[in-house]
Order: C-alpha cells, then structure tokens, then sequence
C-alpha cells in the first residue's frame, strides 16, 4: 500500500451505507449525520446514539442483517460491524465497484481511514499515523487541544469573513493571493488573544482591502 492522501471531503447529501449498530457505528453515526450524509444503517440491533438519529429523521436505519451485496448505489461505506468476514466481504464489493470504504476492524482492507481530529469552528487540525497507531494520534490532538485555545475558532471566523469579501471586490486572482497573505501577517490573532480585538465592520473590511490593494 501506498502513502494516504490526506483530504477533507464534503458529504453533504452523499449516500453514505454504515453496517453495523455497536460504540464504534454510534460515533461515525453521529459524525456522519453532523456532516450532513444521506445515512443509511443496516444492523439487527443499535446503540442509542443511532436510535435517536433515527428518530430525529437523520438517519434510515434498516433492522437487519447486512451483505455485500448492500453496497451497491452508495458512494461512502463504512464496514463497522463486530463481524470481520462480513467487513472483509462489504470492504471488497464496495472497492470493486469504486466505492470509498473504511473498515472499522482491519484499516488495510479499506481505502480510506479518519485520522484523529481537533476542531476550532472552521479550524480543523488532524493527526494520523496512517493506521499504524491510532491511539497515538489520538494523543497528539490531546497535545494540541491544550496548544490551540478557542481563539483559533474567532480567528479562522475572521480570516472566513474576509476572504468572501476579498473575493468579492478583487477579481485578480494574484491580488486576491496577495491580500490573504498579508492578512495572515497580521496580529489579529494575537488582538484575539488579548480580547482586545474588535470586528471589523463592512467599511473598515472593504477600506483595508482598498488599501492594501494598492501597495
């Protein structure tokens, strides 16, 4: 096997299929629905977590058994079932159809794993040892949630708000390069740090991007 390549990837609507109703099919449930997945379950039995998804109508959940040949149609499938010949089969029917396929059991025999993640609202930092040593990363974002306080959420918000109206008034793509970089250069971050930042309003944003535009 080759080296992962990290992505983020949008799964807003997508059909996603997750076999499987134990601890580990209850949080990739409950990601899965955040992330906004048109999320099927198949699993005889589920935990809570995906019961009241269930009910919430953020999920189908299809009480029963589950076989290979329920891959078929989706584009996401997650083989979490206590199982492992059952996973091994869901993983190679969704990979000879070209589906994307993580396997709870055994990473290898998918094509895709998630790597441990910290969340700062538009921030996402991520950690992986490509499957070698989960608890390991896990770890690490513990060390990097005491290193990256809530100030990175109101930071990323910002830097967010401004290149939309970055875009927005500058059509060159270079400039547009050009101002996010020395955005970044900024001490606004450290502003946040001190709670002594205040928000720009429209005029202050649009009057920074004329500005700096120009030099």
């Amino acid at each position: 096997m080759g080296e992962y390549l990290p992505i983020q990837l949008d799964v807003e609507g997508m059909e996603t299929l997750l076999v499987g109703g134990g601890k580990i099919a209850g949080r990739k449930a409950s990601q899965l629905a955040a992330a906004g997945a048109a999320l099927t379950v198949i699993s005889p039995e589920a935990v809570p977590e995906i019961q009241h998804l269930e009910q919430a109508g953020q999920l189908c959940w299809l009480k029963r058994e589950a076989s290979e040949q329920d891959v078929s149609g989706y584009r996401l499938v997650y083989a979490a079932s206590s199982d492992e010949a059952l996973n091994e089969r869901l993983a190679a029917a969704a990979k000879q159809q070209g589906t994307l396929v993580n396997v709870a059991s055994r990473a290898q025999q998918g094509n895709f794993i998630h790597p441990a993640v910290l969340r700062r609202g538009r921030l996402i930092v991520t950690a992986s040892t490509s499957g070698a040593g989960p608890a390991a990363a896990s770890a690490l974002i513990r060390e990097l949630d005491e290193r990256f306080g809530d100030e990175y959420e109101t930071y990323a918000e910002f830097l967010y708000v401004m290149r939309n109206r970055v875009r927005g008034m500058v059509d060159e793509p270079e400039v547009r390069h050009r101002l996010m970089r020395k955005l970044a250069e900024t001490d606004i971050l450290e502003q946040i740090r001190e709670e002594t930042f205040v928000p720009w309003s429209e005029a202050e944003a649009a009057a920074w991007i004329e500005r700096e535009r120009e030099e």
